[in-house]
């Protein structure tokens, strides 16, 4: 079984407590669900997306991944499906990884306050003898404590989605970005298909 080190000192601040709480149960729950022998990989994700709902803040990932000079070109109907593409790609991407799931541990940090709800929480993710630095940014918002990036060695992707859709923005406009992750989404929802008749 998966051994959770959780190395996280008593902290003054009542909301880093409520960050860190909030992180480690969705951690948790995703282990849990990864570890349980009597559901399919499919059932394993549709549970795990039901999850990142709940800790991820997908409409203030998905400004960020476009920046502040950007996202003012947007008209509040391009937004709102923006925000629902890039909710899909991003869950999609994220339960990919799940295929290589295998002895993980994660290891948590003390969490770090940045702005007054701002708390970024560090940790470590013990995979097949090696470890990976993982830094997840957490937000106070109307729902409670939700993840808005995550920087993995160093590199955030928050910060890589920008770095793709700016490039787009430049050469082109808003409907040139939209129709690219309406295509790129409907290729994932092709292969998805494909391999798996029973969808």
């Amino acid at each position: 079984m998966l051994l959770f080190l959780l190395l996280s000192k008593v902290v003054v601040a009542e909301v880093e407590t409520d960050a860190e709480k909030t992180l480690k149960s969705s951690v948790d729950k995703v282990f849990a669900i990864m570890l349980d022998k009597e559901m399919t990989m499919d059932q394993k994700k549709t549970k795990v997306i039901k999850i990142t709902n709940t800790v991820f803040s997908f409409p203030l990932m998905a400004k960020l991944s476009i920046g502040k000079a950007h996202w003012s070109a947007f008209n509040d109907k391009q937004k709102g499906e923006f925000i629902n593409l890039f909710t899909e790609l991003f869950q999609g991407f994220y339960v990919d990884k799940l295929d290589l799931f295998s002895d993980e541990e994660v290891v948590f940090e003390p969490a770090t306050m940045v702005k007054k709800k701002k708390i970024q929480i560090p940790t470590t993710l013990l995979s097949k003898g090696k470890k990976y630095s993982m830094l997840y940014k957490m937000s106070n918002t109307k729902e409670g404590w939700k993840v808005y990036d995550i920087t993995i060695e160093g590199v955030s992707l928050v910060h890589t989605y920008r770095s793709q859709y700016t490039h787009i923005l430049n050469s082109g406009d808003v409907e040139d970005l939209l129709a690219k992750m309406r295509e790129k989404n409907k290729k994932k929802k092709i292969k998805s298909c494909n391999s798996n008749p029973r969808l």
